[in-house]
C-alpha cells in the first residue's frame, strides 16, 4: 500500500545525469531522494503517538525514534528509490537484549513492533494513522526538497568534475525544468 508521488517531463534531465559518472549519478539520486523524504519523516514523527502511561515493556518515544528515511531496492525502470518509514531493530540490539533478559520482541522496550497495530488499527484499537496523515500533509514539500537536493547534488558533481562548459548547459536546463 505504497503511495508515491510522479513526476513528469525527466527525460532531458536524465539524459544529463547520464553524462556522469555511474558512482555520481547515484549518489546525486540517492542525496537528493532522502532530502525530498526529510520533511515527511518529520512529520510523521511530530504526529507519531507517545507513551502517555507508563509501562514497564514500553519506553515513551520509541516508535517516534525508529522513523527514518531508508533506501529501497528500486522497482522496474527507476534508478533510485527511498522510502519514509519504521526501521525494525538490528540483529545485535535483539541479540544484546536477548542475552540480558532471556527474550526478544514484544518483552524489548526498544522494539517498535507494534507500528502496524498503531497505524491501522486491530479488531479491539482503532486506527491512530501517523505515516499516512505525514505522506499526504507534506508531500509537495517533499517534492520541492527532493528538487532542490537534485540541483544542488548534481551542481556540486559538475564543480568536482570541473567541467565549466558543462557546467553552464546544465545550469541552464535546470532552470528551465525546474522552474527557477
Amino acid at each position: 500500500m505504497a503511495e508515491s508521488i510522479r513526476v513528469e517531463g525527466l527525460r532531458e534531465l536524465a539524459r544529463r545525469i547520464a553524462q556522469f559518472p555511474r558512482k555520481i549519478q547515484r549518489r546525486a539520486l540517492y542525496s537528493a531522494l532522502h532530502r525530498g523524504g526529510v520533511p515527511i519523516r518529520d512529520e510523521a514523527r511530530r504526529l507519531a503517538p507517545v507513551l502517555m502511561i507508563p509501562d514497564a515493556r514500553r519506553r515513551a518515544g520509541t516508535l517516534a525514534r525508529a522513523i527514518r528515511t531508508m533506501s529501497r531496492r528500486p522497482h522496474g525502470r527507476f534508478a533510485a528509490a527511498v522510502g519514509v518509514g519504521v526501521r525494525r531493530l538490528s540483529r545485535a540490539q535483539m541479540r544484546k537484549f536477548k542475552k540480558g533478559a532471556g527474550k526478544s520482541g514484544a518483552a524489548n522496550p526498544d522494539d517498535p513492533f507494534y507500528w502496524r497495530f498503531v497505524e491501522f488499527g486491530t479488531s479491539k484499537m482503532g486506527a491512530r494513522p501517523f505515516l499516512r496523515p505525514a505522506f499526504e500533509s507534506r508531500k509537495f514539500a517533499a517534492a520541492f526538497a527532493a528538487r532542490e537536493g537534485l540541483r544542488e547534488a548534481l551542481e556540486e558533481a559538475v564543480a568536482r568534475l570541473g567541467r565549466q562548459g558543462f557546467k553552464a548547459r546544465l545550469n541552464v536546463r535546470l532552470e528551465a525544468f525546474l522552474g527557477l
